[in-house]
């Protein structure tokens, strides 16, 4: 399951309870799980996959960036074919915005043992809030990622843009900077230039 997907939700006592059990649901069942604290959502689960699927996604964005193309702007998916085409420009004001954005999910890998997150969870929810993600290893292996509920919020609204450049024919999960740039450049040509160059 992706981000995209249906949440569940535990609280903090229960998953320092369960910790063990919460984690097999999030790394070997795919679930998402929101871990509440004082009423209020205070960090989520993801499957460490997952998150870097999101680190891979955002590194092909910034290639877009680099090519003029600020998809992540687009208040609807209509306007992501005039922006690849470089038709629809956004103001320099919010692409400084836009650029100066932190990005959680690019943050240095940080990873602690079940045992550890289990005797500081107070203190680990702290900093996931604050934006520093953190990744627990599970069984010789990084498993699942807590990020901040703020930027599961910001990649789950960026869902639809990543639809759309798959079905353009783009993986932003899986493209490097020339698949980028190859990309945007045939987007880019006329339909007769693009059908000869097919052919």
């Amino acid at each position: 399951m992706t981000i995209g997907g249906a949440l569940a939700t535990i609280g903090k006592d229960e998953l320092r309870a369960n910790i063990r059990a919460t984690l097999a649901r999030v790394s070997e069942l795919g679930e998402t799980v929101v871990v509440m604290q004082h009423v209020a959502p205070a960090a989520v689960l993801i499957r460490f996959r997952e998150a870097e699927r999101w680190a891979r996604i955002e590194r092909s964005i910034a290639a877009l960036h680099g090519l003029g193309v600020y998809p992540d702007l687009a208040r609807d998916t209509l306007e992501l074919p005039g922006m690849v085409r470089g038709e629809r420009k956004p103001s320099q004001t919010a692409i400084r915005a836009q650029v100066s954005q932190l990005r959680e999910i690019l943050a240095p890998l940080k990873v602690a043992g079940i045992a550890d997150v289990r005797a500081r969870l107070a203190t680990v929810l702290d900093e996931v809030s604050a934006g520093r993600p953190l990744t627990i290893a599970h069984g010789g292996e990084l498993a699942v990622t807590f990020i901040s509920p703020r930027e599961f919020d910001r990649l789950r609204a960026l869902e639809r843009l990543v639809a759309w450049f798959r079905t353009a024919g783009l993986d932003l999960a899986n493209a490097d900077e020339d698949a980028v740039a190859a990309f945007v450049r045939h987007y880019r040509m006329p339909p007769a230039a693009s059908e000869s160059a097919a052919g």
